[in-house]
């Protein structure tokens, strides 16, 4: 952890190594040694063509519980637990997900080089389709290379983030394999003593059995932290397609994505 002066009003604010603003960027430090953080994640996401036609009243909440552990000065584990919501024609109620684990190794500290540098492996295990909910087995496997670059006076006024992603998921039942690449970014500054804001975006692809093209997409939107005194926070990011190909809806893809998805996240560290 680290002292800062902040802008409005120059009390010293206690500020942990992981006040990350963004909903879907990682950044690349890691927890304290023995220190532990408990997240509550919610995604909501409305508008979806099931295949019989686009429903504006499809609602599905991807929820997650995290729990991350300081393990040393430069690594990091996490546990992840997965539910999904849905409200459409086909289903409705929540059902269980599946789970993941990560191990996260920082490998340059943002504060001490001109750009923090961290690798990130998270096995995991769905068996909820995220579209409409149906069961089935999926195993993956995520890569994140995370870079990150504290901005202003003594880095203390804003960050900027980049994170480069490969997953490849597997499904045994129709032995089908699943590849997507992504690149996520994210800017953001001190607005007031316990607020940041910024912009984020995510660029996106996948393809089937490695080779065969799926779909490719842009959504980007802002996004914005409360962090208490205490240990107590709140992110909120919004996102909305920009760019997408195959369109199918105007210029919207609404068969492999929402037009648009608002992300929380609540939580504490001890």
């Amino acid at each position: 952890m680290k002292y800062a002066y902040l802008p409005f009003g120059l009390l010293p604010v206690l500020c942990e190594a992981c006040d990350n603003p963004f909903g879907y960027s990682y950044l690349s430090e890691t927890l304290t040694k023995g220190r532990t953080e408990y997240i509550q994640w919610a995604t909501i996401r409305q508008g979806r063509d099931l295949g019989s036609g686009y429903e504006s009243g499809y609602k599905a909440v991807d929820l997650r519980s995290e729990l991350e552990f300081g393990v040393s000065e430069n690594e990091q584990l996490s546990l992840y637990v997965n539910y999904r919501y849905f409200d459409t024609s086909t289903r409705d109620g929540l059902r269980f997900d599946g789970a993941q684990v990560a191990y996260m190794r920082m490998l340059a500290h943002p504060d001490k080089e001109a750009w923090g540098r961290a690798i990130y492996i998270e096995p995991g295990y769905s068996q909820s389709s995220s579209k409409t909910g149906g069961l089935r087995d999926q195993y993956s496997l995520e890569f994140k290379y995370l870079l990150q670059h504290n901005l202003g006076a003594e880095g203390q006024d804003g960050i900027y983030v980049a994170n480069l992603v490969a997953e490849v998921e597997r499904e045994p039942a129709s032995d089908g394999d699943t590849v997507s690449l992504k690149l996520t970014q994210g800017a953001a500054w001190q607005v007031g003593e316990n607020w940041q804001a910024g912009l984020e975006a995510v660029l996106g692809a996948e393809w089937a059995e490695g080779t065969d093209f799926e779909h490719f997409s842009l959504l980007a939107g802002p996004c914005a932290r409360y962090q208490s005194q205490g240990s107590f926070f709140v992110t909120a990011t919004l996102l909305a397609q920009l760019a997408v190909s195959p369109d199918d809806r105007g210029d919207l893809n609404v068969t492999d994505k929402s037009p648009w998805e608002l992300r929380l996240k609540a939580g504490f560290a001890f």
